[in-house]
């Protein structure tokens, strides 16, 4: 889960920098917003998971991934009332974790693919 979420900071950082200076600073701004709303939802639910592995807080860890969801919903009607806040690119936002698991996905083929060179 690690590298994903490493490889998801990237984007976040590179797209928000690629759209500040390239496009509108509400753009970078909606799309930081939605990256970032992703990889929180995605630590929130890596650190649910990990703590139902370990059998250790099992309802914690329920209460973890139920309640993300409605306070993530809350996040997001928040956003949308601020006047700086663009949907197309905070969805763009959300999109780029497909991006992020892409990457850790042929990272992951390439180094499978060298354990199996004789």
């Amino acid at each position: 889960m690690k590298p994903i979420l490493i490889a998801q900071i990237f984007v976040i950082v590179l797209g928000g920098l690629f759209l500040y200076l390239f496009s509108a600073p509400q753009h970078a701004l909606s799309f930081v917003a939605g990256s970032s709303t992703i990889f929180l939802s995605f630590l929130l639910l890596g650190w649910g998971w990990s703590l139902i592995f370990q059998k250790k807080l099992v309802a914690l860890s329920i209460g973890i991934i139920v309640f993300k969801y409605a306070i993530l919903g809350i996040i997001i009607f928040k956003l949308t009332a601020m006047p700086w806040f663009d949907t197309l690119w905070f969805a763009m936002g959300v999109a780029s974790f497909i991006l992020s698991a892409f990457v850790y996905a042929v990272k992951e083929a390439l180094r499978e693919g060298k354990d199996h060179v004789i």
